[in-house]
């Protein structure tokens, strides 16, 4: 290669090493620039998106925000797409619980709690309100869930008398004890006051019919079961005595229907089970309600 060739190439080279420098150096300039229009721009938006925010505008103040940026618009940010996933989830959340959905709510719920000093105090109040009821529909779930396994076995208080009442091989009714029997009345009555106790804690739990009859039918129960040992012991027959119902005095539940019109019965313990949860997970949900504003 010659000399001249050689000075051609290290021309050329440099050359585009120039223009590739000015043309870094335009985006450059072009990024600080937008950087600098966002930023000047940042409190007016940070503003409007507040302001709509508070109207209840929350796509309005989404596409606002999204403009802006700083810590505070993360925070507005985070606060406007909850609140639109809660208008969008709301209705679906009614019939078909989501408890990962909840989650995710609590999740990003706590995280604008904590900084909702960068909001306005109109703002701040409605995160803490949300955050609350998020919260109360948690441990409502979570605190039911607890009791599911003493429910079911509440549950066995309405086959018991029929149970009294069944053949056993020799034709006779099967044989108990006023102590055995007692002892299940007393669990299944501890359960029950665990029950109502769980029910009184939770905001909506009025609501829930299925669960409310329950816990009175089972109180009934309980009763009638406790004056049907009784006359055994009226009888003359002491605690430990194995003794026998005579006759059939079988007893029936009449079929009530679910919110969702589903036919359930209290011998179908695990069928009745499974609407009562359905329901208590409605009514929490239910709770919601104030924060759902379709635009």
């Amino acid at each position: 290669m010659s000399e001249m060739q050689v000075k051609n190439r290290t021309e050329k080279t440099n050359g585009n090493r120039k223009a590739l420098v000015a043309a870094v150096c335009v985006v450059v300039s072009l990024a600080v620039l937008i950087i600098g229009l966002l930023a000047a721009k940042s409190p007016v938006y940070l503003s409007y998106a507040e302001k709509k925010a508070e109207n209840g505008e929350f796509s309005q103040a989404a596409e606002a925000v999204s403009k802006s940026v700083g810590e505070k618009a993360e925070v507005l940010e985070k606060y406007t797409l909850l609140r639109l996933d809660i208008i969008r989830c709301y209705p679906e959340l009614l019939t078909e619980f989501n408890i990962e959905k909840i989650n995710s709510w609590k999740k990003t719920a706590d995280f604008i709690n904590e900084s909702s000093d960068l909001l306005s105090a109109e703002l701040a109040a409605q995160v803490s309100s949300i955050s609350q009821t998020i919260d109360g529909i948690v441990s409502g779930v979570s605190g039911y869930e607890a009791l599911r396994d003493d429910v079911l076995s509440m549950m066995d208080v309405f086959p018991e008398i029929n149970r009294l009442h069944t053949k056993g091989d020799d034709g006779k009714n099967i044989g108990f004890t006023v102590a055995e029997e007692r002892a299940k009345i007393r669990k299944w009555e501890q359960q029950c006051a665990s029950l109502e106790e769980y029910a009184l804690s939770i905001n909506g739990s009025e609501s829930v019919y299925l669960l409310n009859y329950l816990i009175k039918e089972v109180q009934g129960e309980c009763v009638d079961l406790s004056e049907a040992i009784d006359s055994v012991i009226e009888s003359g027959y002491s605690e430990t005595d194995r003794v026998r119902f005579s006759g059939e005095g079988r007893k029936s539940y009449p079929d009530i229907r679910s919110s969702s019109n589903e036919s359930v019965n209290l011998l179908e313990k695990e069928k009745y089970e499974l609407y009562v949860y359905k329901g208590i997970c409605r009514a929490l949900v239910e709770n919601l309600g104030e924060f759902y504003m379709p635009e």
